[in-house]
């Protein structure tokens, strides 16, 4: 069986796969990295300078470092079973020893960090009915994938919804609720993990939801893409692969 592991050239996170008799089949970027240095990043620019560095450096530790608690504590979540309060109750006995879970609590704003994951990940557990109620099966969760297209990326979860389809579901936190042009770059994304499981598993999926939730709303949001729409996004993947590879040539 091949296996990945994470490695960095040019600075950038790549990974590195390797068939099962120990042969490098490819080192290749992740999909967040090649998005990253691929996008117009002028938008965001004019933001650090308009609010400041310290405060712009404030507010990308907590998105990042609260989305990988909101992350965790999903996929513990969905490891557990009874009544929904069981379930909580058993989270929260499991998420106080979890080392990732864990990991920022000794740190100057590791509690506003973890309290913040927290947030979000109950804005899904109190609106559960139209996001963990309508996953039947967990297929993977976390879960490394690669693509002959030269790319590779962890995707967070591929379901078996109640609805009978499977899907690609990408989870997200954000501060102000989102509008479709701004979250191009998640479809995407979304976009290339479906076809690099389709590509590693066999198994088509039916389609990608990306789950965001955010400090103003109470009810997450979702939005969905169809296979057609994943062609064109996935061609605009090709195109931007093709520039990181230009410029890291």
């Amino acid at each position: 069986m091949e296996s990945i592991k994470r490695v960095e050239r040019h600075g950038l996170r790549h990974y590195e796969v390797t068939s099962d008799t120990g042969e490098v089949i490819g080192v290749y970027p992740s999909i967040t990295t090649v998005l990253g240095e691929t996008t117009d990043k002028s938008g965001l620019d004019k933001w650090r300078k308009r609010v400041g560095e310290a405060e712009a450096k404030r507010i990308g530790e907590l998105s990042m470092n609260r989305g990988t608690v909101m992350h965790r504590l999903i996929e513990l979540y969905k490891a557990t079973s009874g009544t929904k309060e069981d379930r909580l109750n058993k989270l929260k006995e499991i998420a106080s020893t979890d080392e990732e879970t864990q990991q920022y609590s000794g740190e100057e704003n590791g509690a506003i960090w973890l309290a913040s994951g927290w947030d979000m990940f109950m804005k899904f557990y109190f609106n559960s009915s139209q996001y963990f109620d309508r996953i039947e099966e967990v297929i993977s969760a976390e879960v490394f994938l690669w693509s002959k297209q030269g790319y590779a990326g962890t995707v967070d979860n591929i379901s078996k919804m109640t609805d009978g389809r499977t899907l690609v579901i990408d989870y997200k936190n954000s501060r102000r609720p989102k509008r479709d042009a701004w979250v191009q770059d998640y479809f995407v994304q979304g976009s290339a993990y479906f076809i690099a499981h389709w590509e590693r598993s066999g198994m088509k999926p039916d389609g990608v939801e990306i789950w965001i939730a955010n400090e103003e709303d109470s009810i997450p949001q979702i939005f969905s893409l169809t296979v057609e729409d994943i062609k064109y996004y996935f061609a605009e993947f090709l195109r931007r692969l093709k520039l990181f590879k230009e410029k890291y040539q």
